[in-house]
């Protein structure tokens, strides 16, 4: 999906930094990990100045207000939305900085609004967009975005633990699985999308573990057939009715579920509890 929004970009580039002042909103904007449209490899540092922007990344979800800051990098899925913001946003080239090699394992970093360094540096980025000043200082100009931009960088908080986000990242698959696994539709490729990843991205999150993503979709599916077909609320509806409930496409595939995991047919079970 494309961006869908109203935008204002003021842009100019120092060196390795293309810094653009942006008001955009409303916004929905899923980025396919194509560096942010560059050519070359990239990482987006955004400081939030008005409004509020939520991204989507590596199955995080960061809700950021005035102040607060991200570092994301271009490669991997994201999404923006924001219903009005203005921002400052420092595409970075990362090869052409002593930078490289520092973000693979941090594909989304935040700094909250109490910390005042990435706030500053916007402040003074923004000015500089403004006013980008004469040639005669623009090497001067260059050295000082660099150690802006750097500083922030170098200061950025310790990510959390590679295992510790694997685990939230699985708990929120698990949820979205649980809340949603009555739609048809709802497949590994559809929740690779919905949280910015891809397949086989969600598919190695299971990796190891007792369920995989199917098997957390059929689980559910099944937990909530069973449930129905016990319930005396839903006695007088149909197999077709009850595989609806549930996600399963038709009563066919409800009964074999049903079946394999019981040994008996929905009938069957209802037949007994009836009894």
């Amino acid at each position: 999906m494309g961006p869908i929004h109203l935008e204002r970009r003021r842009s100019a580039r120092f060196g390795a930094y293309l810094v653009s002042l942006v008001q955009a909103g409303p916004v929905v904007h899923r980025v396919p990990g194509d560096n942010f449209g560059h050519a070359w490899r990239c990482v987006r540092l955004m400081v939030v100045i008005d409004g509020e922007v939520t991204i989507r990344a590596a199955g995080t979800v960061e809700v950021l207000g005035p102040r607060m800051s991200a570092l994301v990098v271009g490669w991997r899925p994201v999404e923006f939305a924001t219903q009005g913001a203005t921002l400052v946003e420092v595409d970075i080239t990362v090869e052409r900085t002593e930078l490289k090699g520092t973000f693979d394992e941090t594909p989304l970093t935040v700094w909250g609004a109490e910390v005042a360094l990435p706030a500053a540096m916007a402040a003074a980025l923004r000015e500089l967009v403004m006013r980008p000043g004469a040639p005669a200082v623009r090497d001067e100009t260059v050295r000082v975005v660099t150690n802006l931009v750097t500083a922030v960088i170098t200061a950025r908080p310790e990510p959390r633990s590679t295992a510790l986000l694997e685990q939230v990242e699985r708990s929120r698959v698990i949820q979205y699985i649980t809340t949603n696994h009555h739609e048809h539709e709802l497949t590994p490729a559809a929740i690779a999308e919905r949280f910015g990843v891809s397949t086989r991205t969600l598919h190695r999150l299971f990796e190891g573990e007792d369920r995989t993503v199917c098997g957390w979709i059929a689980h559910e599916r099944l937990r909530t057939a069973l449930a129905r077909l016990a319930d005396p609320r839903c006695s007088q509806a149909t197999l077709e009715e009850v595989a609806e409930m549930c996600g399963y496409g038709s009563a066919l595939a409800l009964r074999r579920a049903v079946f394999a995991a019981t040994g008996a047919t929905p009938s069957e079970l209802r037949a007994r509890l009836a009894a």
